[in-house]
């Protein structure tokens, strides 16, 4: 505080001084004494010092000096020096796996080609065993080649050499030689290429032949019983040898005739006889494979 209040004195001494002199200066316009104060080099010299004074004294500061730091007192700790944190490591990313690609799906087989036979082509077979009526029963089944390839739609055909299974629908054995008779079959399916082919179809011809199904001892019984009847009859007609013969070749000839008027026949389908064959509706197939 003492040093505050000394550095203050001097710029006050300054203001008085200054004050003084105006004063002394208005006065001197009404004072006769005016030249002599201006003559007075003690109290110019006086001015003149307190002017310079003034110039070299500090300035008034109203406000007061910062005072120093108070001393902290001693055996206070020191704070402890804050840790210095460590850098945080950013969490590891959980790692994922992409999913492995769908594999592509497999390129759709193409669609096999296909050819129609049109209902009405007309089919020729061979057959591949002999068939007669009186060893045939319904329902047994039979095969044939067929003789020529038969050409479908889209290049397809037939091949010739395919299966026809055949199968027999009606057999029916004469019991004498005006009697009928006959075998009726109808094709069932057409294999070729590993494949069989159902068929709806109509046979139209087929080669048989009429055969008689009696055994030779039982024909020859019927003519010898003929001849025995004709040579008694040509004994009672002729009454000697000569009658006797010719009435046992009249017989025999009459037993040949009975025989056959009463024998057995049958219709027989011979091994290799053609076999015709209409398609009641179209028949789709399959090209046979190339070997």
């Amino acid at each position: 505080m003492a040093q505050y209040i000394r550095s203050r004195r001097p710029a006050f001494t300054a203001v008085l001084t200054s004050a003084a002199l105006i004063a002394l200066a208005a006065c001197g316009d009404k004072s006769a004494d005016s030249g002599a104060l201006a003559g007075d080099t003690s109290l110019g010299r006086d001015l003149a010092l307190a002017q310079q004074d003034s110039a070299t004294q500090p300035q008034l500061q109203d406000v007061p000096a910062e005072p120093a730091p108070a001393p902290e007192p001693a055996g206070t700790p020191a704070p402890a020096p804050r840790p210095t944190p460590r850098p945080t490591r950013p969490a590891p990313r959980p790692t994922t796996t992409a999913p492995a690609p769908a594999p592509a799906p497999a390129p759709a087989p193409a669609a096999a080609v296909t050819g129609t036979v049109a209902s009405g082509t007309r089919l020729s077979f061979a057959s591949g065993s002999k068939v007669c009526s009186n060893t045939a029963a319904v329902g047994d089944k039979f095969t044939a080649e067929l003789s020529e390839s038969v050409s479908a739609t889209n290049g397809v055909s037939i091949p010739s050499g395919a299966t026809g299974t055949f199968e027999v629908v009606e057999a029916k054995t004469a019991q004498n030689s005006n009697d009928n008779t006959f075998l009726r079959v109808r094709l069932v399916s057409v294999q070729f290429g590993g494949k069989s082919y159902p068929v709806e179809s109509t046979v139209q011809t087929a080669s048989t032949e009429r055969v008689r199904s009696a055994t030779k001892g039982t024909d020859a019984k019927k003519v010898a019983g003929g001849a025995i009847l004709g040579a008694i009859a040509g004994q009672v007609i002729g009454k000697n040898t000569k009658g006797t013969v010719i009435g046992a070749a009249a017989g025999a000839a009459a037993g040949t005739a009975a025989a056959a008027a009463t024998a057995n026949f049958d219709t027989c389908l011979n091994s290799g006889a053609s076999i015709a064959v209409t398609l009641d509706g179209p028949l789709t197939v399959r090209p046979a494979p190339v070997p």
